[in-house]
């Protein structure tokens, strides 16, 4: 008998240990995959939009997102079909359209297939703005403000200064072509108060570049072919200790230069290349533990980062470096595609950077709205005759052409 107990203590003793033994093996499975799989577009999108959650929760979001639903409601379009600007531009134009169109109570779409349909490489996330066609016998307005800078400071004065929502609602329709800021004069324009104050938002998010952050994770969500362009980048960033290296990131945009043709001359980017890559080598510090993202408009600078730094060490999106406005002619409409795809994947990838330093460009400016929700300014860095450190919404940039 005492044997046979001695038997089944040893015997649910085994059974414990096995039991613990099992558990600790998921565990570190477990924590293994979370480590590594932490680096990933998804779940970088998902943590943010728990941060914006955080940070945004006294905002009326039902207001931005629950629109008139019906296809036959008054409407107001971000139309880009040609000639409408860079990436950061467009940003520019469609916040200020979804603004718009939400204070106007009017259902929001975007209707972009220029240089490549937009849906191709983004999707609507939270709210559905994909574009429809509506019946010919609507009251249309249409208003082109990308060339024509009287036309924009008109619609700026309109917004800012008299009752826009008003003098709109004779349309049915709105189609709104800009890359000019309307959100912040729309939101301190005295005649529509009432309405703005149903957002119910603070003294400082009344501006575009307060709110962008919130606005685009609400209308976009990047398809897979995005996703996964990104992941080559960030899944770089794990390493066998499953310590996660920090990401360096350089956006060197130079102007017009053999790979953009059409692109425009951009004054004090002589030296900008040889003092950034000076800027990297005496200040931040280099080793297995960091990875150098290079994106820019030049094929002949991005192949000089990549080269002076080691393969294990230095990685861009691979694909056609464009322009999406300034196309080259020798381009075909495949690889417009394949270079619109790689200017959202540079996109989403300047949002995740340790650290960042950037030309004067749109393109970069709003990508480092999106870094560190908390602290957008961390190891933020802006090239303008010089590399001077971004410290906060207030910091001016020392010359006004940079």
């Amino acid at each position: 008998m005492r044997c046979l107990r001695s038997y089944r203590f040893l015997l649910t003793l085994c059974f414990i240990i096995g039991f613990i033994v099992l558990i600790y093996r998921l565990c570190s499975i477990s924590k293994k995959t979370t480590v590594s799989s932490i680096n990933n577009l998804s779940n970088k999108i998902n943590e943010r939009l728990h941060l914006l959650n955080q940070q945004f929760q006294h905002v009326n979001i039902s207001m931005l997102l629950d629109g008139p639903s019906s296809d036959r409601s008054p409407s107001l379009t971000y139309r880009c079909r040609k000639w409408c600007g860079g990436w950061g531009d467009r940003l520019r134009g469609i916040t200020s359209a979804f603004i718009l169109a939400v204070l106007s109570k009017r259902r929001f779409y975007i209707d972009m297939p220029y240089p490549c349909e937009l849906t191709k490489l983004l999707k609507p996330n939270l709210y559905n703005w994909h574009p429809i066609e509506f019946e010919a016998n609507r009251n249309q307005l249409r208003i082109e403000t990308t060339r024509s800078p009287q036309l924009a400071r008109n619609i700026y004065e309109k917004i800012s200064l008299t009752n826009f929502i008003k003098d709109w609602s004779i349309y049915d329709d709105i189609y709104l072509t800009t890359n000019s800021d309307y959100i912040t004069p729309a939101l301190a324009n005295k005649h529509i108060q009432n309405i703005v104050q149903l957002l119910n938002l603070s003294s400082s998010d009344m501006s575009q570049a307060r709110l962008f952050p919130l606005l685009y994770e609400l209308l976009f969500q990047p398809t897979d072919q995005v996703k996964n362009s990104v992941d080559q980048v960030l899944t770089k960033l794990n390493n066998d200790n499953n310590i996660r290296k920090q990401l360096i990131c350089l956006h060197i945009r130079v102007g017009k230069n053999p790979t953009m043709i059409h692109d425009k001359i951009l004054s004090y980017r002589d030296t900008i290349v040889e003092d950034i890559v000076e800027f990297v080598d005496k200040n931040l510090t280099l080793n297995k533990q960091s990875i150098i993202f290079i994106t820019s408009d030049s094929m002949k600078i991005n192949q000089y980062i990549l080269n002076k730094y080691n393969k294990s060490q230095s990685i861009s999106i691979p694909g056609p470096i464009i322009h999406i406005d300034r196309l080259s002619t020798s381009y075909s409409s495949t690889e417009q595609c394949q270079g619109f795809l790689k200017v959202i994947s540079d996109f989403y990838v300047l949002g995740e950077c340790d650290t960042l330093i950037m030309s004067r460009s749109g393109f970069s400016e709003w990508a480092s709205r999106r870094r560190y929700l908390i602290n957008p300014f961390h190891q933020l860095y802006l090239y303008c005759r010089g590399i001077y450190q971004v410290t906060g919404h207030k910091w001016r940039r020392p010359h006004v052409i940079c």
